[in-house]
């Protein structure tokens, strides 16, 4: 399928190369950003995600522990340290 440069210029306005002015017109179409497969895979996993309770309940912080300040603690230490070693 021999097409003229002009042609394929006029049609999409990119196949500006000779090879892709000799592409046929359906290469150089856009192609979807996700497949419908994957499209149809994310709406049904949106329903069940509506239709489950994902929150969890209010933090109370009167009711922080000392482990939970050490927890806290330990995991902010270990990754000022992690970065601190990386860095250097």
């Amino acid at each position: 399928m021999n097409r003229s440069p002009a042609l394929a210029n006029a049609a999409y306005g990119t196949a500006r190369h000779p090879f892709r002015a000799s592409l046929p017109l359906h290469a150089l179409r856009e192609l979807p950003k996700l497949e419908p497969e994957v499209v149809a895979a994310m709406r049904r996993a949106e329903e069940r995600f509506r239709e489950i309770e994902v929150r969890s309940e209010p933090v109370n912080f009167k009711r922080i522990t000392m482990q939970d300040l050490r927890d806290f603690l330990i995991a902010y230490c270990a990754c000022f340290l992690a970065v601190t070693v990386f860095i250097a």
